[in-house]
């Protein structure tokens, strides 16, 4: 285990720095004042509960990430058989919150898994022994857990996509519980490409180029959606965009055929075709059958 590392008080230059980093075997943490800034808690091999007051209790397992803010009071309590270990990133800055973890998309309100966890895992004790050693200032630790987090947020897997890859289950009461296992590298691969696919679903973004992305060949990567959704990768892009269309024109009932299209980077004529032979309509009905509901919605509302 690698003790609690304070890495001393910060320059105010800095709007991003390394406040502490360390590892424990998984014990009750108690904070009714909350930690004095942002927490990443990154659990490896074991399982407890995270609970926030006011916002609810998730569980948090192997190969996963949840991030704490800063003077929010919060409880960790590991499973009874739980051997696992807990390793913390705490980071403050004036840009901590607003540009980094927030503009990334880590700061959550639940457990993320993360892919290639033990890579992210060796990047922070690799750290930890970098400060311990004396090996590095302030502002180069600024630099190193800027890029740390960059790298956390490329690795994370999509919830939908964890859900279906993973096995999770949403409790009552607002509780998340989720599988401890960790993903396999394949995996790992085609949750990236489903993340980019989810990222990038407006732009030309090619099969190719996603297969480029995570390291694998076209087919390859086409079997490893055929095997977890029964689709090609194409036509997991192609529902996603039309799924995403349509979503769109539920939130704007009087927006165009066209500006639908637009929306998701398909051309008018195809985007009309592949919509009716997905939802068995043409998105021109949909369209117009959503108006229909708002002028109703409006005249009951007069």
């Amino acid at each position: 285990m690698l003790a609690f590392r304070l890495t001393g008080l910060p320059d105010s230059r800095l709007p991003l720095y390394l406040y502490c980093v360390g590892t424990q075997e998984e014990k009750v943490l108690h904070r009714p004042d909350g930690f004095p800034v942002y927490q990443l808690f990154l659990s490896r091999g074991g399982e407890g509960q995270f609970k926030i007051t006011g916002k609810g209790t998730w569980t948090m397992g192997a190969g996963q990430l949840f991030i704490v803010e800063p003077k929010v009071a919060h409880e960790y309590v590991p499973h009874s058989k739980s051997t696992g270990e807990l390793g913390y990133i705490g980071i403050g800055g004036a840009s901590a919150g607003s540009v980094l973890l927030q503009s990334t998309g880590l700061l959550q309100n639940e457990p993320c898994h993360i892919s290639g966890f033990e890579i992210i895992w060796s990047r922070m004790t690799n750290l930890w022994h970098a400060l311990d050693r004396g090996a590095t200032e302030m502002w180069n630790t600024s630099t190193l857990i800027y890029q740390l987090i960059l790298d956390i947020a490329q690795s994370i897997i999509p919830s939908d996509v964890a859900n279906v890859g993973i096995g999770s289950s949403r409790a009552q009461g607002g509780t998340v519980t989720r599988s401890n296992r960790e993903p396999d590298p394949s995996k790992g691969a085609l949750f990236r490409a489903v993340a980019l696919m989810h990222t990038h679903y407006q732009d030309d973004l090619l099969l190719k180029h996603i297969a480029d992305a995570v390291g694998y060949s076209v087919q390859h990567l086409n079997r490893l959606f055929h095997q977890h959704y029964d689709v090609t990768g194409h036509q997991y892009m192609q529902r996603l965009r039309l799924q995403k269309a349509s979503e769109w024109l539920d939130k704007h009932p009087r927006a165009s055929v066209r500006e639908a299209a637009e929306t998701v980077g398909m051309e008018v004529n195809y985007f009309i075709r592949m919509f009716k032979r997905e939802f068995g309509e043409t998105p021109g009905k949909g369209i117009k059958h959503r108006n229909q509901l708002q002028m109703e919605k409006d005249l009951t509302s007069s």
